[in-house]
């Protein structure tokens, strides 16, 4: 499909499984897309650059998309762009923010996916001296279950019915939400960029599946069974449970905005309804979780702890403690994921400053929040 005249441009940077699926799907709808990556990882780009683009298949489009550019210059990419989608995991959202810093443009929109990227957006803009009008946007989650087969190359397997999003400040949400609706009609209003923090759901499902299946990942190296299938059975679910409750109670200190996870599938995947009463036959019997394009880790050091933890579970805890809110379950989990790990995730996860909040009162994150 040739690229419209009108409508928003993009610019997507980070060329993982979500980078590069977005630009394959923003482009066959019709759109400009900008794809750029550090130099770093810039192996992935050149392979993209070498086929001429990305070819998709699956729940999110079929067909190959020739990009408008593929480049390291950061700059370049984002010049002339009304929105930008951070498109790989939260360890790239600082980097990608700190580079751009003095070259963002007035009126533009950055995205990321969940994990306290609004607020260290705005405390790092903040640091920089920055007055341009940029504005954070914060899903909960990823658009996509997806994975990049080789550079270039994507297999979408599931597609969210919804995604909740929202700006900082909050009374930007409706802007951004009217300006990415041709695009992502599946993007929704949520109360504010706490909640899209706070009803990240991966590391609910996650580190749980992870730490208690670590002897089966171990012995197998994750091969001949899935996690999702094979691993979220009762015992797990209801560790996960504990932890969610935990979790909304963190929530319900700023927004009204919570997703229970027993509901989450059919909310945020109405297409998939599966109708199961329990969350474990949920999870266990998801056709986009237990596809075999998502097999169990090979080792317990994966992304779904030094992801999860770091940017999920332990800026939950250090809220509840700042707060009163107690944590006892989550808490457990990062100690036995730093004790099999050796990594103190307490020391090395996210806390009240790197958020912005040290020292606040509820009404102060409030009034950021907008």
């Amino acid at each position: 499909m040739p690229k419209t005249s009108k409508g928003p441009r993009f610019a997507v940077l980070g060329t993982g499984n979500s980078g590069q699926t977005f630009a394959a799907d923003i482009t066959l709808k019709g759109y400009s897309v900008n794809l750029a990556e550090v130099p770093e990882f810039e192996a992935n780009l050149r392979a993209i650059e070498k086929k001429g683009g990305i070819e998709i298949s699956g729940d999110a489009g079929n067909g190959f998309a020739k990009l408008n550019m593929i480049t390291t210059d950061l700059k370049a990419a984002i010049k002339g762009v009304d929105i930008i989608i951070i498109g790989g995991s939260a360890h790239a959202h600082e980097p990608f923010s700190k580079a751009l810093a003095h070259h963002f443009e007035d009126g533009q929109f950055i995205v990321f996916t969940s994990n306290f990227g609004a607020l260290r957006f705005h405390k790092w803009m903040k640091e920089a001296g920055v007055t341009t009008r940029v504005t954070p946007v914060e899903t909960i989650s990823l658009l996509y279950a997806t994975r990049a087969l080789e550079p270039g190359v994507i297999a979408c397997i599931g597609l969210k019915s919804k995604l909740p999003a929202a700006a900082l400040p909050a009374s930007r949400t409706a802007e951004f939400l009217e300006k990415i609706k041709p695009v992502f009609p599946q993007f929704i209003a949520a109360e504010n960029a706490w909640s899209t923090s706070l009803n990240n759901l991966n590391p609910i499902v996650h580190p749980p599946m992870v730490l208690f299946n670590a002897g089966r990942i171990e012995a197998t190296g994750g091969k001949g069974w899935n996690l999702y299938a094979d691993g979220a059975t009762e015992s797990v679910a209801k560790i996960m449970l504990s932890m969610d409750d935990e979790r909304l109670a963190v929530l319900k200190l700023i927004s009204t905005d919570g997703l229970p996870i027993k509901d989450a599938f059919e909310t945020l995947y109405a297409n998939y309804s599966l109708g199961k009463k329990t969350l474990s036959e949920t999870l266990r019997q998801s056709p986009i979780h237990g596809s075999p394009a998502f097999p169990a880790p090979s080792s317990v050091d994966t992304r779904y702890i030094n992801e999860d933890l770091p940017f999920g579970l332990v800026p939950w805890s250090v809220i509840g403690r700042m707060w009163g809110v107690p944590t006892p379950t989550i808490e457990a989990v990062i100690q036995i994921a730093s004790t099999m790990l050796g990594v103190d995730y307490f020391q090395n996860g996210l806390v009240a400053e790197d958020l912005g909040i040290q020292d606040m009162e509820l009404q102060n994150v409030k009034a950021i929040l907008g």
